[in-house]
């Protein structure tokens, strides 16, 4: 497929056999903001166009084996998106800061054991894990390793899908529960939770699982995915920008840009808080099921319970460093987050009647002490999930889509 523009400045190959959505929007937005003319036939044909000619080319991952050789070859500058693009000007995911960003996440939700599980033992997953290890050890923690879900020799993936099965589930069952699992990615999380299902492992009260990507994958799984946001579109928005400026000026020396997350998008597979003592889990399990309740008191977590209040409290302190009323709040607000950001049109008494709260008032003096913004400074400029993943909040938020469908209908009609 080849995008025409008239009097287009510079003619771009993508060149691959497949690219990220998202890399894939970053890279038009930047196109249509310079006047570019993509040229995209590889992602259909999976071959490098014979006799091609134009201004640049963007090279995504993964390559064949002679891609890069073919690109040099051609003469034409070029920007490699993530990999390992040798001497080529690269564009990649800031791995370090995803796997920092991981570690803070699991230990917000004060898990104290936690496992690493690759895609590949490449140069990308063990920066990652580096990160990971570095941010837990920190907090004293340590981490244990996983097996791969693919191996490769060369250009080659090898693997047997049925041994690699065998091997991670009887190290699933080894690990303490609960146990939190950093997945490089979306497809090796999803992994996870189909071979904790078999081996009858809970997700998240036994393992909690967090992938990266925020892909359909994650929003599809059985159990729905918490991942990290990679910010794929703007890795490609800045590969465009690297590739504007090596076409302007060839002699550019290579160059290695690394893109930031953008934050975690928490669904079910890490959504509670790791405790030891099962009256606070069964406690947490209540709030999550009945925080939209305006009624919902301590004493009517305590009675649910079936222990006294101070008890629980002084439990509830012991196990999350918060008391019940505060993580209450917590998760409301949480969730109230979410669905401003989700709905942009709702009224923030709407989304007030969704969370437990009687009455815009209340719900503008408690959103303001909580987040230090109004409602509406909040939809608009908080990034996803930035103040739900704050230092020292323990939050369990539970999806209104699972669980209260009639209340998440109202608010879409």
């Amino acid at each position: 497929m080849v995008r025409l523009l008239t009097g287009s400045r510079h003619k771009v190959l993508i060149a691959g056999s497949v690219a990220p959505y998202e890399c894939l929007r970053g890279v038009e937005r930047f196109a249509r903001e310079h006047d570019w003319h993509l040229v995209m036939d590889m992602l259909f044909t999976g071959s490098l166009p014979r006799g091609w000619t134009g201004s640049g080319a963007l090279a995504m991952l993964p390559y064949q084996p002679d891609l890069l050789a073919h690109l040099r070859a051609t003469g034409v500058p070029c920007v490699v998106c993530t990999g390992d693009g040798e001497t080529f000007p690269r564009v990649e995911t800031d791995h370090a800061a995803i796997g920092r960003l991981a570690a803070d996440h699991l230990l917000q939700r004060a898990h104290r054991s936690f496992a690493w599980a690759p895609f590949l033992n490449d140069a990308a997953n063990r920066d990652r894990l580096a990160a990971f290890q570095s941010r837990l050890a920190e907090h004293g923690c340590g981490c244990r390793l996983l097996p791969a879900l693919h191996t490769r020799i060369g250009p080659y993936w090898q693997g047997n899908w049925t041994e690699h099965r065998r091997l991670l589930t009887a190290e699933l069952l080894r690990l303490p529960r609960p146990t939190a699992v950093f997945a490089f990615n979306d497809c090796v999380a999803t992994n996870l939770v189909d071979a904790c299902r078999d081996a009858g492992l809970r997700l998240p009260e036994d393992i909690a699982v967090l992938g990266v990507g925020n892909s359909i994958v994650a929003q599809t799984s059985p159990v729905p995915l918490s991942s990290v946001d990679d910010n794929m579109e703007e890795l490609g928005y800045q590969a465009a920008a690297l590739l504007e400026r090596l076409m302007g000026d060839p002699d550019i020396r290579p160059e290695l840009v690394r893109v930031p997350p953008r934050g975690i998008v928490t669904r079910v597979s890490t959504d509670i808080v790791a405790v030891n003592d099962p009256r606070v889990a069964r406690a947490l399990s209540y709030i999550a099921e009945h925080y939209p309740d305006p009624m919902l008191t301590v004493c009517k977590v305590a009675d649910a319970v079936g222990i006294s209040r101070r008890n629980l409290e002084r439990s509830f302190r012991d196990e999350t460093g918060g008391t019940i009323n505060d993580y209450i709040i917590a998760i409301r607000m949480r969730e109230a987050s979410r669905l401003l950001k989700a709905h942009p049109r709702a009224k923030s008494s709407e989304i007030a009647a969704l969370v437990g709260i009687p009455g815009a008032g209340t719900f503008f003096r408690t959103f303001r002490r909580y987040f230090g913004t109004s409602p509406s400074s909040h939809r608009e400029t908080a990034e996803p999930d930035a103040r739900a993943d704050a230092p020292g909040k323990h939050l369990r938020a539970a999806s209104v889509a699972a669980l209260h469908p009639a209340r998440r209908a109202a608010l879409s009609a």
